[in-house]
């Protein structure tokens, strides 16, 4: 296989691998949480979509650049590093550039090593298609063998965004709350008591909102149960039109959050 046809195929086995991988990463959390109005990064999930499978493109043709996969999956592997560390850094919203630079710089290894097995699929995936010294074989089974290995590691690969089953359930109640909520200051009830604490809430509170959920229950200055052992916390933050945000923290078996706001009410 000449280099041209090579890398072509490299660049188009990791935009195969992109387009599946990047949607189900995306909108698997949307798919299993309808109704919940999950927060969206600054880029947005589309122009996520659509970034990270020409990335992979990219990485596929780096994979099969060279003659000598040793180079290719290096070089792919530096490359979505760095990829993945500038995603972040848009995302994270441009601040504290010192903190992101040193973060990248203590996960690189890890990431580094996360990311060459898929260099390696994507090089194994190339070589289906060099047929020099082998038997013949059916293109068409090739195209089907390589079509069939791309969609059920995209498919493996897109399900671990899947946030845990106690990580869903805090954002539904955390939905709840909210709207139960808004629903009482409209009516000109009391809300409910985990929203007492949140300075704020009877005021600003309104309008469009979103909810994020993170495992960062620590930074979130409330007086919280003590979690069992293997217990997975939440902290969702909810994020209203108006900038006016608060966020609650879950500790099950308990659905009663402890909540506070973290915008400055003036």
């Amino acid at each position: 296989m000449n280099d041209q046809k090579r890398r072509t195929y490299g660049f188009i086995i990791g935009l195969a691998f992109g387009i599946p991988y990047s949607v189900i990463s995306q909108l698997i959390n949307v798919w299993m949480l309808p109704g919940i109005p999950l927060f969206d990064l600054p880029v947005g999930r589309i122009t996520t979509v659509v970034l990270t499978s020409l990335f992979m493109g990219l990485v596929g043709l780096m994979v099969a650049w060279d003659e000598e996969s040793f180079w290719g999956l290096l070089g792919s592997g530096l490359l979505a590093v760095l990829g993945s560390s500038l995603l972040a850094f848009i995302n994270s919203g441009g601040g504290e550039p010192v903190a992101s630079f040193f973060l990248s710089l203590f996960t690189f290894l890890p990431r580094l090593i996360f990311y060459l097995p898929l260099g390696l699929f994507f090089r194994w995936l190339v070589g289906t298609f060099d047929t020099a010294g082998r038997a013949p074989s059916s293109g068409l089974m090739r195209l089907l063998k390589v079509t069939f290995s791309i969609l059920i590691v995209a498919v493996i690969g897109g399900r671990f965004s899947l946030l845990s089953p106690e990580a869903r359930e805090a954002l539904q109640d955390m939905n709840a709350l909210v709207l139960e909520g808004m629903s009482a200051v409209e009516n000109g009830e009391e809300v409910p008591s985990s929203l007492i604490p949140v300075d704020g809430f009877t005021t600003y509170a309104e309008g469009a909102y979103t909810l994020e959920w993170s495992s960062d229950v620590d930074s979130l200055p409330v007086t919280r149960p003590i979690a069992g052992y293997g217990v997975t916390e939440s902290l969702v933050i909810a994020r209203f039109e108006n900038d006016y945000q608060f966020g609650c923290v879950f500790t099950p078996p308990s659905h009663l959050p402890k909540c506070i706001n973290i915008t400055r009410v003036r």
